[in-house]
């Protein structure tokens, strides 16, 4: 697992396109949220849709609070949509969102990128401006 990603900046949210599974814990998942909590405040975005093929959750519970807090240390009052399509949600990145929920920190989980955009409530149609 790694930390590749491809960014597009579109005009309500910022677009995060990881090659491999998106770590939520140790050093690269703390990296990955470090780098969103910056990139949003570059841009002067909240909003973020993050793509990735799958999800390599905490592996235990203390991993699992660790990695929440971090998320929030670094991405409070931002709205974090996750889209992996190849895993499903297990308990321990649930209680990781719950954790980072509880610190002000919008995040979810989705399967397809439509809900994924709808949940964070961004034009995508005719109306939307083009990315940049």
């Amino acid at each position: 697992m790694g930390s590749s990603y491809e960014l597009t900046v579109h005009p309500a949210y910022l677009q995060l396109r990881y090659q491999d599974s998106l770590a939520i814990f140790n050093e690269w998942g703390w990296e990955a949220w470090t780098t969103v909590g910056r990139l949003c405040a570059e841009n002067g975005l909240a909003r973020v849709l993050i793509e990735a093929p799958g999800i390599e959750g905490p592996p235990d519970t203390m991993c699992a609070f660790e990695s929440g807090r971090v998320l929030a240390e670094h991405t409070i009052g931002i709205s974090i949509a996750v889209c992996c399509t190849g895993d499903k949600v297990d308990e321990l990145t649930m209680f990781f969102k719950t954790v980072a929920q509880n610190r002000g920190v919008r995040i979810e989980f989705f399967s397809d990128r439509e809900t994924a955009l709808q949940w964070l409530d961004v034009d995508t149609g005719e109306n939307a401006a083009v990315g940049r």
